[in-house]
């Protein structure tokens, strides 16, 4: 069973998640989940090793698709942006190294929680600046705001009530 979630941004700003570890659905749907992916590369070669095979090489793919898949958007230019799971784990399933600019989400259900770690973590950086460079830093942690909202760490409305406090 895929034990994490990597959730990877292109340049031109697509975000896609890549599952790390075992896969059921490749296991029950095989190439399918390349097709729905639009992975067509992987999916032709799925299908023709499952067609030779008799279905054998099925059981194959559900343990490795999910890391090519991965290595597939990395080479495609994606960058790792957050995961969820535990990161030891990641970087040696996966056989990546996660940088430290990459940020992990909690499997917190409670977005409120999510909320407050973001919000003290721009405040903690807003109230360790100096003045001199306040402007920059403020406009930093609006952008940093901005990014939170769209990996979807924040709601809109958590987003909002954010801003409002930054802004006062």
């Amino acid at each position: 069973m895929a034990f994490a979630t990597l959730k990877l941004k292109s340049k031109n700003g697509a975000v896609k998640e890549a599952p790390v570890g075992f896969s059921w659905t490749v296991f029950f749907l095989s190439f399918w989940v390349p097709l729905t992916r639009g992975d067509w590369m992987w999916a032709l070669i799925m299908l023709v090793a499952i067609f030779i095979t008799f279905g054998f090489a099925g059981i194959l793919f559900a343990f490795i698709y999910n890391r090519l898949y991965l290595e597939g958007l990395l080479k495609q230019g994606y960058t790792i942006k957050s995961y969820s799971g535990d990161k030891r784990s990641i970087e040696s399933s996966a056989q990546i190294k996660l940088s430290s600019s990459s940020r992990q989400v909690q499997d917190s259900s409670s977005s409120d929680a999510k909320f407050e770690s973001a919000y003290s973590e721009t405040t903690t950086s807003r109230s360790n600046s100096p003045k001199a460079s306040s402007s920059n830093d403020f406009t930093d942690e609006l952008e940093e705001l901005q990014e939170l909202y769209e990996d979807g760490t924040l709601s809109m409305e958590q987003f909002k009530k954010a801003k409002k406090k930054l802004l006062t």
